[in-house]
């Protein structure tokens, strides 16, 4: 299904004049000026625009490392560096994963060196708010400015201007949260154009075979209500817990991004918002969980891999990710079950990176993530211990929690 066109404004300039008029008449009855979200629009205005389609791996930052100081990832491909969540006791401060504050993390795990190493090699990196664990900062920081401020932390530590909002369990169900997000991320936004720059920003959220829930389609709405531009929507193709009907794990992934297309049409045209060229393909990402899912009886294989990368070649998806880069790699012989799912391992045969490889066919690397300048705080004369390879062990009052996308 795709998306209706950008409405013409001759043929319904005289409703709008009516509207205007009935506006100012209630202005002038009752001294409130009330003005809905659909006028503050640009009315020509697309709702989505297709932008540069990539390949970016999620790279759980608390989670087990490899023995290595660079952030992982082949060539030129993404990372999306995964959780920033509020602080702890759900503090409205950003924290990598409820345990490391963005100076604890470039003494600890040299982030900002990593990051700027990264780049340097011609990849991008973007960062992902939320998660399955921890506390989002939107439910954290009682005020828009409060959060904006928060958000504003992360972006300007690390000069990034594409974020992705991963919102699961607790933050997708939260209103008044994502009413607050929304508003934030309309004034990140705002701050970005005024500056001659712009936020790119990727919603991401749990989808089973029927597509998405209620939840994530309303925060696709409040989003979008609030002026929000997204880049895409990005549907986690993982951890079903439901009869596939005897698809094989890519055959439930598509299934499932069928749905989401045809969801996304209709909320558009809902919206009157229009789709780009290629209609909601062209705004949607797809991110299976490699290998032994959390459900045990899922496994996403390397030929599910194969088939969900022609699936997307073919319909043109704007972005594939996948979770995670720290497990695309096969569990070593002291693994106790390879049925259950590893932080640090995929559970079943493979060679190092070789999902990524598969994933990341035919796609290149966005250039309005790779042209972001290296992080900033280091050069400003924040002083970082030599980096060894190893992580420093989390600070001792939070425990670093092992987490599921």
């Amino acid at each position: 299904m795709t998306g209706p066109s950008a409405p013409s404004s001759g043929g319904r300039s005289s409703v709008w004049r009516v509207l205007v008029g009935l506006l100012v008449a209630l202005t002038v009855a009752t001294g409130i000026i009330v003005v809905p979200w659909f006028l503050l629009r640009d009315e020509g205005a697309p709702g989505a625009t297709a932008g540069p389609r990539w390949f970016g791996g999620y790279y759980d930052v608390t989670a087990a490392h490899p023995d290595t100081a660079s952030l992982p990832g082949a060539g030129s491909d993404a990372v999306v560096l995964a959780f920033v969540t509020a602080g702890p006791g759900g503090a409205c401060s950003p924290t990598w994963g409820g345990v490391y504050s963005l100076a604890e993390a470039s003494r600890a795990l040299d982030m900002d060196r990593r990051i700027a190493q990264k780049r340097e090699a011609g990849a991008a990196v973007t960062v992902s708010f939320g998660g399955a664990r921890g506390t989002e900062l939107a439910s954290a920081c009682g005020t828009v400015g409060d959060l904006i401020g928060a958000y504003a932390n992360v972006l300007e530590r690390y000069t990034i201007t594409t974020i992705d909002l991963d919102l699961e369990n607790a933050a997708l169900g939260d209103v008044v949260a994502g009413d607050r997000r929304a508003a934030a991320i309309a004034g990140l936004q705002g701050r970005a154009h005024a500056k001659g720059s712009d936020l790119s920003v990727w919603l991401t959220l749990p989808s089973d075979q029927e597509g998405l829930g209620t939840d994530g389609l309303r925060a696709i709405r409040q989003l979008l209500q609030a002026g929000v531009r997204l880049a895409g929507i990005n549907a986690m193709t993982m951890d079903y817990g439901a009869p596939l009907a005897d698809r094989s794990m890519a055959g439930a992934a598509i299934t499932a991004l069928t749905a989401v297309h045809d969801q996304l049409g209709r909320l558009y045209d809902d919206l009157h918002l229009a789709l780009p060229a290629g209609g909601a393909w062209a705004i949607m990402g797809a991110t299976p969980m490699i290998g032994q899912n959390d459900v045990h009886d899922e496994v996403f294989a390397l030929d599910d891999a194969a088939t969900l990368n022609a699936f997307a070649q073919k319909q043109r998806l704007a972005r594939v990710s996948m979770w995670s880069l720290n497990r695309d790699r096969a569990c070593g012989a002291d693994h106790p079950d390879a049925r259950t799912a590893s932080d640090s391992c995929s559970g079943i045969a493979q060679g190092e990176a070789d999902f990524a490889a598969v994933l990341g066919r035919g796609f290149a690397v966005d250039p309005a993530l790779a042209r972001n300048p290296a992080p900033t705080a280091s050069a400003a004369g924040e002083a970082t211990a030599p980096f060894t390879g190893s992580p420093a062990p989390p600070p001792a009052s939070t425990p670093a929690p092992t987490r599921d996308p």
